[in-house]
């Protein structure tokens, strides 16, 4: 340990980053009115989401499908999610943890393999895992809105909302190591599957 760095106590450099909890956590809820206005139905948001989807059904079918009809559109954002999360940003991630070691990946044991990533390969394996850890309260508030308000349009639009910011902004973010929109897109995504669930809640009181 350098001899002008402080000793740690209980591991804590900097115990004044605690503070930042109470900066972040109001910061996500303070993000709820703001995904709320930006998804009002037949906004720009809307119309971004059905042109993705749209246009990943038409690739997908060599053109035989142009437009996917409204029901099909949560499940249609749960697929693209799926898909990106666990197979495209996966694969990136194998990639990077086997670019990022001098002898390669060990397949008998690949978590082995992250502890000394830097530069690029450390952020292609964090940004995986960050879609990892987000997916679940994305599938969560899901199922529950087709379970409960399936033709609500603006909680589809959130819904659609927290995947644009993962997938379209997040991921290419940290890659390219842009912190404050990657941060920034976080925050939209986060507040918006909260949003989704107190919608939910308050509509079934």
């Amino acid at each position: 340990m350098a001899a002008n760095q402080p000793v740690p106590s209980d591991g804590i450099y900097n115990p004044n980053a605690f503070l930042l909890t109470g900066v972040f956590g109001p910061l996500f809820l303070a993000g709820v009115p703001l995904t709320s206005w930006a998804t009002q139905p037949n906004g720009l948001i809307q119309s971004t989401i059905h042109a993705f989807l749209n246009t990943i059904a038409y690739v997908s079918t060599a053109g035989s499908t142009t437009s996917l009809p409204p029901s099909a559109t949560l499940p249609a954002l749960t697929a693209v999610y799926i898909a990106v999360t666990y197979a495209f940003t996966g694969g990136a991630s194998v990639a990077a943890v086997t670019a990022g070691n001098p002898k390669g990946r060990d397949n008998k044991a690949p978590r082995a393999n992250e502890t000394n990533l830097k530069g690029l390969p450390l952020r292609m394996k964090s940004a995986h895992m960050n879609l990892v850890e987000m997916f679940p309260g994305f599938a969560v508030t899901a199922a529950l809105a087709a379970a409960l308000a399936p033709q609500d349009q603006q909680i589809i639009n959130l819904l659609g909302l927290h995947v644009l910011a993962k997938v379209g902004v997040y991921y290419p973010m940290y890659l390219l190591n842009l912190d404050t929109p990657r941060s920034l897109s976080h925050v939209v995504a986060t507040s918006s599957v909260i949003n989704v669930a107190w919608r939910l809640a308050m509509a079934a009181r």
